[in-house]
């Protein structure tokens, strides 16, 4: 009997832990966490998105129906994981890469890639 109740007792305090995690959000992938608001990916978007370098860049437009259109032709799949900040993406080769998000706003937005290991930040407006 004994044994039954420490049994018991372990697996019932095993459960309580496991549900007393933290409310924060869970890190994706990129190393970076939080999540995007619907309304803030909805600002993404149905537009051409035009590189803010001076050094120029692949235009990228993110279609609502999923579609991902590199350089005005070039088209490929992207998708959002987890709900959260991060893109799943594949290009019209069937290559495949991810974007986390760091920010999205009505005229700029912002993301790190996966193809250099989140290293570098590029920088992103609706204009050229």
């Amino acid at each position: 009997m004994k044994k039954v109740i420490v049994y018991f007792t372990v697996v019932m305090g095993l459960v309580f832990l496991s549900s007393c995690g933290g409310d924060e959000t869970p890190t994706t992938s990129g190393g970076t966490t939080g999540k995007l608001s619907k309304s803030e990916k909805e600002m993404l978007y149905d537009k051409v998105w035009y590189s803010a370098s001076s050094a120029g860049g692949i235009e990228h437009e993110f279609l609502s129906d999923g579609t991902l259109r590199l350089s005005r032709g070039l088209d490929g799949r992207w998708t959002w994981l987890n709900n959260g900040d991060t893109m799943s993406c594949s290009d019209h080769t069937g290559g495949r890469f991810k974007y986390v998000f760091i920010s999205i706003g009505a005229n700029t937005m912002s993301f790190k890639g996966s193809t250099d290991n989140y290293k570098t930040l590029f920088s992103y407006k609706d204009t050229e």
